[in-house]
């Protein structure tokens, strides 16, 4: 992830030079050195050859630290987002049956699935992205907020589509009655047999359309907050400020997305195997026929709020999760030597 200064707006714009009487707050002298320092910063970028494996490399450890530190909450999510009745669960009654199910273990299940799936996602979206925003950007050293959002968009989407398949695995990890599945490759294994390839693609239309505002909004957000924060501060800003603008623009970015992704989780979710009346796992029936009729029978028999069930827990575990992951992200690019503003 790539960010720039917006200095160079209030030094190069089209404000006119200095007359007599004027008083400007830098030097022409000044302003040489910073355009030879920008232009050093340009060429860091362009000529690391390894660039791009610093970048995958930090953003593939900022996807498994953070996930796995919020992975009980994200479980918790996942629960409150299938149950479909009128009357949802509370945050209590999945907690409680979360610690019904007998170990620790259950808090965090279908995490592994969640890291194997995170972990290389989330590389792939940053790494991208900080191509791709280097082909869109007219200006390398004044990136606008739209281009930040195209990148994020098409950097997120392309990530999530070659992913999907181990998402779907995950939620039903996360879903399923205990005893369904022995771990991903048997969750694999069964989904293939039982339901055929294209149930690990359920959901992913509105994950698509989801993904593109989401990755969007949180990275082109996260971006312009740190680039306001490295002004303010004059250099690196305090770490609890790179955590809070994570936390903020991811938290923003779910808040605009989140119905689409209650209807992706739903169309995964469904078919999944459930206890037949005598005990026994006997595969559900589909409840969906696609990402409409998610939308309309959530709204005929839930309301609005249906659409946004598990909000909280999710924004619980999103916003510190997204936190910790650009905190993460930030400090491995800067460890590798990978200048933080580049």
């Amino acid at each position: 992830m790539s960010l720039r200064s917006y200095s160079t707006t209030e030094l190069d714009g089209d404000a006119a030079g200095p007359g007599p009487g004027s008083s400007m707050v830098y030097t022409m002298g000044q302003k040489k050195n910073q355009h030879q320092h920008q232009h050093q910063h340009q060429q860091h970028h362009d000529h690391d050859p390894l660039r791009a494996e610093k970048v995958f490399l930090s953003g593939a450890l900022s996807g498994a630290v953070s996930r796995s530190a919020t992975a009980p909450v994200d479980r918790l999510k996942m629960l409150l987002q299938t149950h479909d009745e009128a009357k949802g669960l509370s945050l209590r009654q999945g907690w409680q049956k979360m610690m019904a199910e007998g170990s620790i273990k259950s808090f965090f299940k279908g995490n592994g699935a969640n890291v194997v799936k995170i972990a290389p996602e989330t590389a792939l979206k940053l790494t991208l992205n900080d191509a791709i925003r280097s082909l869109l950007a007219q200006d390398p050293d004044h990136v606008r907020v739209r281009e930040r959002m195209a990148s994020g968009g098409i950097a997120g989407a392309i990530a999530q589509g070659l992913l999907y398949p181990l998402d779907t695995i995950r939620t039903r990890l996360a879903v399923s009655p205990p005893g369904t599945y022995a771990g991903i490759l048997h969750a694999a294994y069964r989904i293939r047999r039982d339901e055929g390839v294209f149930a690990f693609y359920r959901g992913i239309v509105p994950s698509m359309i989801g993904i593109l505002p989401f990755a969007g909004v949180d990275i082109a957000l996260f971006e312009v907050f740190k680039d306001h924060l490295y002004e303010r501060y004059d250099g690196p800003p305090p770490h609890i400020a790179i955590v809070a603008a994570g936390m903020l623009s991811s938290s923003i970015a779910q808040v605009v997305s989140y119905p689409l992704a209650l209807v992706r989780t739903r169309l995964q979710a469904q078919a999944s195997h459930q206890r037949g009346a005598d005990g026994s796992l006997v595969l559900g029936q589909l409840k969906y026929q696609g990402m409409m009729d998610v939308f309309r029978k959530t709204l005929q028999h839930e309301g609005v709020r249906g659409l946004y069930k598990g909000l909280v827990p999710n924004l619980l575990k999103l916003a510190p999760a997204a936190g910790i992951g650009w905190f993460v992200f930030e400090e491995t690019k800067l460890a590798l030597g990978v200048d933080p503003r580049s």
